[in-house]
């Protein structure tokens, strides 16, 4: 049997159920049903004269089967069929590696092309203020997110609060802050609010567990995340399934004019809370690479510096499983995990694209950008740390994806790495099969948070860094 369902968790669930009965083998699973029709090509390819078909497959099915796999067709059918990608060399938009990898490629330039969705750039909602009331004031925004009945939830990061907001923007109240009590969180603690796809509950983290809230912001219990090394991002909770990142950090140490430090690397995982059990990791993620100037004139002589383009990886979770992109010298890629390791390769195919000097003099103009200051005093200090990077650019590829997150309907959006000035703020749109659907440009500045089907919502800075959440209208969805 070929399990088919867009849900790594649910097939999983399938699986077990299924073989526990000892009569029927899972030959393979497949998230939609393109991929199911492949995998079962290649089962009933294995079964040649004198081979054993799996049970699901022989004559005399239990009465109970075939409506069951009707069930699960209806639902993968929920799935994108893939489109004509044109891809160059006779590729076809997925295979399967040796390994049983489905690897899913869209030609860069339909991806990149317009979905013809529109994010309005002047928002329709927006909470924060300069001056007045506390409950309107911000600082260090650890989360937001618009409820299903409108409302807006914000976690600010200094005081722990969850603080609940209406329809119109006014203030309804707040659960948490800082105490030792139910629902409160430690006053140096963390506070974050993590993504928990296909449920209600409002989810905080506080460096060492999870704290569950309904969306009334009523408390309801605290679970312990048993990892074993330091959490440094908790990446969604979905299905009792949590999704981490751990270690990373900055090498300071100091160190000759000019030489790079080895790179720190991170850990991803995925884990069952119930158990504690760890149904997945891999180590050994490279993070961002520093290395070390002299400058006499600071107080310790010296001063840590990023290598240019080069960036941390970027995960998300979802019920489909952990996605993650490896930043720097990777190409346009993106890694689907789940409990069973790597699953899918969601891929562009187009050019890596390398690092030119009017390249890395874009890098440095963006980074000098938002902050005002003399014509000459800017391109004093731009020219200054040209000379510094042109001596450590150890970049190969300029990096293609800074950033994902899934949205309400279960559509992969991935930020595009920005070094320009003057290049838009834009997302690709996958499909839950990996095919890349097109892009959509976000309105400048904005943190996005969070996006659903008819609205963006995030979190923006005035020119004095006072915060402020943002709504503004989706349009163009079917």
């Amino acid at each position: 049997m070929v399990l088919a369902d867009p849900h790594a968790m649910v097939r999983e669930g399938l699986r077990l159920a299924l073989e526990a009965t000892g009569r029927m083998t899972v030959v393979g699973e497949a998230g939609c049903p393109e991929d199911a029709v492949r995998i079962s090509r290649r089962a009933r390819g294995t079964a040649g004269p004198g081979r054993s078909r799996p049970p699901a497959m022989r004559r005399g099915w239990l009465p109970w089967v075939r409506p069951l796999l009707a069930a699960w067709f209806v639902v993968a059918a929920a799935c994108e069929q893939p489109a004509e990608t044109g891809l160059p060399g006779g590729v076809s938009f997925l295979e399967q590696d040796s390994a049983g990898v489905l690897v899913a490629t869209t030609l860069g330039s339909r991806a990149r092309a317009p979905i013809g969705w529109v994010v309005d750039t002047v928002p329709e909602y927006q909470i924060g203020a300069v001056a007045g009331e506390d409950a309107h004031l911000f600082l260090g925004i650890d989360g937001a997110r618009q409820l299903p009945d409108g409302r807006v939830l914000v976690v600010d990061g200094t005081s722990c609060e969850l603080r609940f907001f209406g329809t119109d923007g006014a203030f309804l109240g707040h659960t948490g802050g800082s105490g030792e009590g139910p629902g409160e969180f430690h006053p140096n603690g963390r506070c974050v609010l993590v993504p928990s796809p296909g449920t209600d509950s409002l989810v905080v983290f506080d460096g060492r567990r999870l704290n569950y809230f309904d969306d009334r912001g009523r408390f309801g219990h605290r679970v312990r995340v048993p990892w074993p090394s330091n959490i440094t991002m908790v990446l969604g909770v979905a299905g009792g399934v949590v999704g981490l990142e751990s270690g990373g950090g900055i090498w300071a140490s100091p160190a000759s004019h000019g030489e790079a430090h080895p790179p720190t690397f991170v850990d991803y995982g995925l884990l069952e809370l119930g158990s504690g059990r760890v149904m997945w990791e891999e180590q050994g993620f490279q993070w961002m690479q520093y290395y070390t100037v002299v400058v006499p004139d600071s107080p310790y002589g010296y001063a840590q510096m990023a290598v240019p383009f080069d960036i941390w990886p970027a995960a998300t979770l979802d019920t489909g499983g952990l996605y993650l992109t490896l930043g720097e010298d990777q190409g346009p890629e993106i890694l689907q995990h789940d409990s069973s390791g790597l699953r899918r390769v969601i891929r562009l195919a187009e050019a890596d694209l390398a690092p030119s000097p009017r390249d890395l003099r874009e890098l440095v103009e963006f980074g000098f950008a938002p902050y005002d200051m003399a014509d000459t005093t800017r391109e004093r200090l731009v020219e200054y740390r040209l000379r510094l990077y042109r001596q450590n650019l150890r970049a190969k590829i300029i990096p293609v994806f800074s950033r994902l997150l899934v949205d309400e309907t279960g559509l992969l959006w991935a930020k595009l790495y920005r070094w320009q000035v003057r290049s838009p703020v834009r997302w690709l749109v996958f499909a839950p099969n990996g095919e890349g659907r097109g892009s959509v440009d976000m309105p400048p500045d904005l943190d996005v948070r969070q996006i659903g089907r008819d609205f963006v919502l995030g979190v923006w800075e005035d020119e004095f860094g006072v915060e402020y959440v943002r709504r503004h209208a989706l349009t163009g969805r079917r």
